[in-house]
């Protein structure tokens, strides 16, 4: 069973650690700033961007995941698996699934978008699997490349 709790200042050396490891980095731009720029960065726009730790049964964290608010009803998703130990079991199915439920919950948002790297093809399985699916291949708000997924909720 997962958990999520609000990201909260403590978490930050553990998020840049996180961020450093080389399974996150190669999707992830923040593994190369330092500390103060992580604060700056996770703490920003608390209005619309909501931010969790994501644990296990045990409390142990695992990783990062957060919901920002969009125009018209549409809410985005993002995250990443911290620990190693935790990959390739299946976690993040059970993570984004629960997730989705709990920001459902929230918001009631018509459609929750995701946007993974298009080379990210663990991602894009799990997302798949949950009920994301594909809409197009665009550039997302870093200038680079995404594979933009939704999931379309029933009116």
């Amino acid at each position: 069973m997962m958990s999520f709790r609000p990201l909260e200042e403590s978490d930050y050396q553990f998020l840049l650690t996180w961020l450093q490891r080389p399974h996150v980095k190669k999707w992830w731009d923040d593994g190369d700033d330092p500390l103060t720029k992580v604060s700056r960065h996770y703490s920003s726009d608390p209005e619309t961007t909501f931010r969790y730790i994501f644990e296990s049964d045990g409390h142990r964290p695992i990783g990062y995941i957060q919901y920002y608010l969009a125009p018209e009803r549409v809410v985005g998703i993002d995250l990443f698996i911290g620990e190693p130990a935790f990959l390739n079991q299946g976690i993040g199915t059970a993570v984004v699934t629960a997730f989705v439920k709990m920001v459902c919950a929230r918001c009631d948002p018509q459609k929750i978008v995701i946007d993974p790297e298009p080379m990210n093809t663990r991602a894009i399985r799990c997302y798949e699997k949950v009920g994301f699916v594909f809409a197009e291949i665009g550039l997302g708000e870093d200038g680079k490349q995404a594979y933009f997924m939704n999931m379309e909720r029933d009116a």
